[in-house]
């Protein structure tokens, strides 16, 4: 990790009034040694994007047969400004992200903004100074989102965003409309009534119906926390009122700060008898937390991120007891290729398009269990439900996965003579369009309850009926 963190010092934060060819071989080169070499995870799958990310530096000074470039000749490069890939499931993204582009010849551009969302914006604005074509973020604040899309309109280049939301703020609404291409996963209302109505309803048939339950929220000033923690909020309000919920610290989506915030927890309240993260990270460092005092308790997060499916394999499903969220690496991949094809000339998204989520799936140690357990959410939302055994044979054992990253792209499908298919084939990828889900259906409902979610607080939810951390 000491390797990656100089890597991303010496990733130059250009001055704006760098020129532009400057710009493009600083930015480039120093990019390039993360691409390589910033690949978080160990294993075979992190070896084969380190590999992959090498090859394709190798051929940055000459242009070959598989490399896409620009009109003028230039290889198109893509930035990808990340989320602290100390953690798992950016670092997942990131693998997809960097393995598309290999595929398509693009060249991936790789920052690490740690926890620090001004640096974020910085290296959105260095990427655009550099002359990459498109941009993606991981995790905006909301304060930076606007920011952004005046760099994308000003610079002409194509962002999206991950991991966030403001609501009456579509994609098409910024500026021209034209730039701002995507904001994918806002996935909090889908996926984290899984976790809280899975440890709720778990402590319930332990007869401890009344026990105690800690919850440790995402991040303050970010919306898609608000969601989350609205989505536990709903099903303890609405189900499970007799629960002794606990919380609200902040485990900043990751672990140690989890870690952190649960031993806080534990000193001022005492042993938990559930506990609900606010992604897999966080539920991790729970875990963690807790195992220290030899305590293991239903836990459960989402997002799917693999440490978290180790421990629910080697625990035979507890403590981690579901699982829920998307493809991670599907979903960097996918992002890429849409990208592409949009730089290409070869599509554009409809605007119910442009509010996406990726490739949802629920996984569990015993499915049918699961299921039994979450009662009719099961079929309230889109999910596709796996063993994690079967998941870790076809998807973390199979690196960088099942899927063809040159099918996810009608461009290079064409090119190749293959034929084009955004899932990557098999059944492990999809992009849902949450607004015309339940319970949206529209636009403006689905706006609501960001809306609704934009400046809260945890005493806004909790109404003085859980006990602070």
């Amino acid at each position: 990790m000491e390797e990656i963190r100089k890597l991303n010092e010496n990733l130059p934060l250009l001055s704006r009034r760098v020129t532009r060819r400057q710009a493009i071989s600083s930015v480039a080169k120093a990019a390039m040694g993360v691409a390589a070499a910033a690949v978080v995870g160990g294993g075979a799958y992190a070896a084969y994007v380190a590999s992959q990310a090498a090859t394709q530096a190798s051929k940055t000074t000459t242009t070959t047969s598989s490399t896409a470039t620009t009109s003028s000749g230039e290889q198109l490069k893509f930035g990808l400004v990340s989320f602290s890939l100390s953690d798992p499931a950016p670092a997942a993204w990131r693998d997809g992200w960097v393995a598309s582009c290999n595929a398509l010849g693009v060249q991936p551009l790789v920052f690490d903004y740690g926890f620090d969302a001004s640096k974020a914006l910085e290296a959105v604005r260095n990427y655009a100074a550099s002359g990459v074509q498109a941009i993606w973020v991981q995790a905006p604040t909301n304060d930076i989102i606007p920011s952004i899309a005046q760099v994308a309109e000003e610079n002409k280049v194509y962002v999206g965003w991950i991991w966030n939301y403001l609501p009456n703020q579509e994609p098409w609404t910024y500026g021209s409309g034209k730039y701002v291409l995507f904001n994918r996963d806002v996935d909090g209302i889908f996926d984290h009534r899984v976790p809280a109505r899975a440890v709720f309803q778990y402590m319930k048939n332990e007869g401890k119906g009344n026990g105690k339950a800690f919850l440790i929220s995402g991040r303050q000033g970010q919306i898609l926390s608000n969601v989350r923690d609205y989505a536990v909020w709903y099903e303890w309000t609405k189900f499970y009122p007799d629960v002794d919920l606990r919380g609200f610290l902040y485990g900043q989506w990751s672990i140690e700060p989890a870690i952190d915030a649960t031993n806080q927890m534990v000193a001022k309240h005492g042993n938990p008898d559930g506990c609900i993260g606010a992604n897999d990270a966080i539920s991790i460092g729970m875990a963690r937390a807790l195992d220290a005092f030899n305590v293991k308790v239903p836990t459960a997060g989402s997002d799917a991120q693999i440490p978290a499916l180790k421990i629910m394999l080697e625990g035979k499903g507890f403590p981690i007891i579901v699982d829920a969220g998307f493809n991670l690496a599907y979903d960097g991949g996918a992002s890429a290729a849409m990208f592409y094809d949009v730089v290409k000339g070869s599509w554009y998204p409809k605007d119910e398009e442009r509010i996406q989520v990726c490739g949802m799936i629920g996984l569990a140690y015993d499915v049918e269990k699961t299921k039994a357990l979450l009662g009719d959410l099961v079929t309230q939302f889109p999910y596709k439900w796996f063993s994690v055994q079967d998941y870790q044979d076809q998807v973390i054992n199979k690196p960088p996965g099942p899927w063809n990253w040159k099918s996810m792209s009608i461009a290079k499908a064409e090119a190749e003579g293959i034929t084009f298919d955004r899932t990557g084939g098999g059944a492990f990828g999809s992009t849902v369009y949450p607004v015309s889900q339940t319970p949206f259906g529209s636009t403006e409902k689905f706006n609501q309850l960001y809306k609704d979610q934009q400046n809260q607080t945890p005493s806004d939810y909790w109404g003085g009926r859980a006990n602070n951390g």
